[in-house]
Order: structure tokens, then sequence, then C-alpha cells
């Protein structure tokens, strides 16, 4: 008989792929509705951790073991589908318009400094317009 010592190195592993994976998935994202689908494998990683952290937590090896554990991983369910549900709609308002969130890619050109932008502009006096004015 299997109990929950056999399997939970298998878990907490496939966990922390998940978790890197959520991670990821949040960091290299450009679109909104990415983001959202990463956190929603943190909280799938969250309910494997707790649902393997809950069997263990009994002296009987059953499926039935921790309430507390099952109750909580509902909860999180429950908060995942909202989030869920949340996100997908602000992500149809930010494509009906056509605006990007998390655009986290530029160039190091791109960034404005004081000293280029007095170099390419050098400021005139208003002696030397009238001056450029009469010739």
């Amino acid at each position: 008989m299997l109990d929950w010592t056999s399997f939970f190195p298998y878990t907490l592993i496939a966990s922390l792929v998940l978790f890197a994976i959520g991670i990821y998935g949040i960091i290299t994202c450009k679109n909104f509705l990415r983001a959202v689908f990463g956190i929603e494998i943190l909280l799938l990683t969250a309910n494997l951790l707790l649902l393997s952290f809950g069997l263990g937590s009994s002296e009987e090896t059953s499926l039935i073991s921790d309430p507390f554990a099952q109750t909580l991983s509902l909860m999180i369910i429950a908060v995942s589908a909202v989030f869920l549900i949340l996100g997908s709609s602000i992500n149809k308002l930010l494509q009906e318009n056509n605006d990007e969130i998390l655009d986290f890619t530029f160039e190091a050109e791109d960034i404005p400094t004081k000293k280029s932008e007095e170099q390419e502009e050098p400021t005139k006096s208003p002696d030397t317009i009238k001056g450029d004015e009469e010739e």
C-alpha cells in the first residue's frame, strides 16, 4: 500500500516545476492574458502542495484524510475561477481599446536623457534669432 511519503517527493518536484513555469510566464509575458494564466498556474501549484501536505498530515492513508486542506483547496479554486473571469474580461476591454499593458520591451535609446536633448537642440537666445531673421 502506498503511503504519502512514497509519492510526496514527486508532488514536491511537480509543484516546483509548475511554480517555475508560472513565474516564467509572469515575467516574460507581453500580453495581459498570459500573465493571468501564469498566476493561475501558481494557484494550481498551491493546490497541489496543499493537498499533498493535507494527505500526509493524518495517520490514515485515505483520500479523505484532512478536510481542512480540502476546504482550503476548494476556496483556492473558487478564487482562481473569479480571478480568471475578471482577467479575461479586463483582457477583452484592453483588446477593444487596442491598449497593451505590461509592455516592458524598450531599448536603451528610447530612454530620454537631458544631455542628449541639449546636444541635439541648442537653445538660441533672442538676439541670435533676430540676427537669423534679418539675414
